[in-house]
């Protein structure tokens, strides 16, 4: 019996660099994270928009309904649609802090494991306050006189 020996060598791997893998890492973030978090933050705050307008337009139709039963009915809708943005904040919230907490016990760091709640409080904190400033400038631009 003979052995068989293969040696694969690609290129000069003495060491890594890791200027290279930091700068990487960097650009990475840049280019798909920062935009990812955006476009998260902008989703989230249109759902919270939507749930908003959507309990405004039932407590709307609670005081013009001309029936007792069609304004019991669109109250109903309204209490329905107010829990829906609290609901999704709470599930927003659980879902960025189960998903940090488990990355950081993964990965065995302590500040991620220990700062999780905060991390993902400061997201959510971030989202509402898109979504406010995007109702604020709808609203704004909805009662201005000139288009």
């Amino acid at each position: 019996m003979t052995a068989i020996h293969i040696l694969l060598q690609a290129g000069n791997v003495t060491g890594v660099n890791m200027t290279e893998v930091s700068s990487a890492i960097d650009q990475f973030v840049n280019q798909i994270g920062v935009p990812a978090l955006q476009i998260t933050l902008i989703a989230g705050g249109l759902s919270f928009i939507v749930s908003i307008i959507m309990l405004i337009l039932h407590f709307i139709e609670y005081l013009w309904h001309p029936t007792s039963f069609g304004r019991t009915s669109a109250l109903t809708e309204a209490i329905f649609h107010a829990k829906k943005p609290i609901y999704g904040a709470l599930g927003i919230f659980l879902s960025i802090y189960i998903s940090l907490l488990t990355i950081g016990l993964e990965s065995g760091n302590p500040t991620l494991v220990h700062n999780a709640g905060t991390y993902a409080l400061w997201l959510l904190q971030a989202m509402l306050r898109e979504t406010a400033n995007a109702l604020a400038y709808m609203i704004k631009q909805a009662l201005s006189t000139t288009p």
